[in-house]
């Protein structure tokens, strides 16, 4: 069990800024609320603003507190980090490594790395988080997840504590089943992809956002979304049994050809992104990390290389 962990005022902070109410805080961290206001109030005196906003109903933090809640969270993920690379010196490589996979990487280079991981520390624990950068991002930067695999965004968009390692390119393109009348052809106009229904994963704006700017450019309609799903399997499912369409990374398909898809024949890709590892710098040499790291790396040079 983690044995290092932030100061309790700072902890009882960070836990009444996420519930927004004293009484939810305190049932959260089985204390008394008395007990939590005295340390709320404890902490305030040591920096000498108010943290908080007492409303008619629960707290809102004040500019002061605002300012404080990145920093606070950043100390919660470093005496984390810190607790998992001496607990895992101390006890032979066991413990937990929580990986965040995008779509791709979970579904094509990630479970592979996870079972070369664990052949070489076979007591280490691995916890993988599957979603979109909306879900895993914030995880990743609160110290919930110690490395995740995506589309990167702007090294100017990232905290300074987090490091950015580029892979390769990935091209999303439009993706149906192999049986679907669009996979068969030679050419695929933007006109004929707005006449099948989408299916698009996991509410992903940032897709739905980059397909319907390239169909405007292309002059023609919006697609419709007929389904967004929270499952991969089921729209893989959607895509082989049904007349949809849908607008992932090219490489899913090619990383795993018997899946029963097929990328449509339309003349470009909807978007291009960097995609590789974003992960903490404190975790960067710990060695679990390390080589989970370098075997998604290895994996997507060799489909790079295909």
């Amino acid at each position: 069990m983690p044995t290092l962990r932030a100061s309790p005022l700072l902890r009882h902070f960070l836990a009444v800024a996420d519930a927004g109410s004293l009484t939810a805080a305190a049932t959260r961290l089985a204390i008394t609320q008395p007990a939590l206001t005295k340390n709320i109030q404890k902490l305030e005196g040591e920096l000498g603003v108010p943290l908080f906003e007492r409303l008619p109903r629960g707290v809102a933090l004040t500019s002061y507190g605002r300012t404080l809640l990145p920093h606070a969270r950043r100390i919660q993920a470093e005496c984390h980090f810190a607790d998992v690379e001496m607990q895992a010196f101390r006890r032979g490589r066991t413990g937990r490594l929580r990986i965040g996979a995008g779509p791709f990487f979970g579904a094509a280079l990630v479970p592979g790395a996870v079972m070369e991981l664990q052949r070489r520390y076979p007591k280490l624990d691995v916890e993988l988080v599957v979603g979109v950068n909306e879900a895993t991002h914030p995880r990743l930067f609160d110290g919930a997840l110690d490395i995740v695999f995506c589309g990167l965004p702007d090294a100017a968009e990232l905290p300074p504590f987090v490091e950015r390692h580029p892979f390769f390119e990935i091209e999303a393109r439009v993706i149906a089943g192999s049986r679907h009348p669009l996979a068969r052809r030679r050419d695929v106009p933007a006109s004929a992809l707005v006449e099948y229904p989408w299916a698009i994963y996991q509410e992903d704006r940032e897709a739905i956002a980059h397909l319907y700017a390239a169909m405007r450019e292309a002059g023609t309609k919006p697609p419709r979304i007929a389904v967004e799903t929270t499952s991969l399997t089921m729209l893989i499912q959607l895509l082989k049994d049904g007349p949809y369409l849908t607008c992932v990374a090219d490489a899913m398909v090619t990383a795993q050809p018997d899946r029963g898809l097929a990328i449509v024949p339309y003349a470009r890709p909807i978007w291009t992104f960097p995609a590789g590892a974003l992960l903490h710098r404190s975790l960067a040499r710990y060695a679990p990390v390390r080589f989970v790291h370098d075997a998604v790396r290895t994996a997507a040079e060799r489909l790079r290389l295909r």
